[in-house]
């Protein structure tokens, strides 16, 4: 089963359904607008990357990866809720971990989890990360910024394919590059 990374370098690429999965995967409040995404494409912002997955010629997925000095964050990862189970979301994470490993030099991959306890399905995608080879950094208290000003920040935890050397001055980066805060 392979999974092929589709970069996106111009919005009017998307498939429509990659839109829809966006943005019935996410909480408002844990999603950016999907203005912003378009702009960051568009503009070719070196940082951010958006990538289509695809199996088999066929759109499965996406992935959002940020290439940030420190570690290969992944803001936003969904694959189709008719493919879930299958497998790809987790041959997907190990290639996002290879990515990681071989930038120069080589970074581990991060994401961010809502907690384990708030509810099964969130203690689930937890435990399937950690299948995957990331592990939760469940001693270190992490929020996620708001997207805009109107919106909560959301407890969260952070998970890695190894060591953040300095998570506190990772979250400093991540929130100023990614977040804007």
């Amino acid at each position: 089963m392979a999974i092929e990374f589709e970069k996106i370098e111009d919005s009017k690429n998307i498939p429509l359904i990659i839109k829809d999965l966006y943005l019935s995967s996410f909480p408002v409040e844990e999603r950016r607008p999907w203005e912003d995404i378009v702009a960051r494409i568009d503009r070719g912002d070196r940082i951010f990357n958006f990538y289509v997955l695809k199996h088999k010629n066929e759109t499965v997925g996406f992935a959002t990866l940020w290439n940030l000095p420190m570690a290969l964050y992944c803001e936003h990862f969904a694959i189709l809720p008719s493919l879930r189970g299958a497998g790809l979301g987790a041959e997907a994470v190990k290639e996002m971990i290879g990515f990681a490993s071989r930038t120069d030099p080589a970074k581990p991959l991060v994401l961010e989890v809502e907690l384990p306890e708030t509810s099964t399905e969130a203690e689930r995608r937890v435990r399937f990360y950690e299948r995957c080879g990331l592990t939760a950094h469940e001693d270190f208290p992490y929020w996620q910024p708001p997207y805009r000003q109107d919106l909560p920040e959301v407890p969260m935890m952070l998970m890695s394919s190894g060591e953040i050397p300095d998570r506190t001055a990772f979250v400093l980066i991540l929130h100023t590059v990614v977040y804007n805060q």
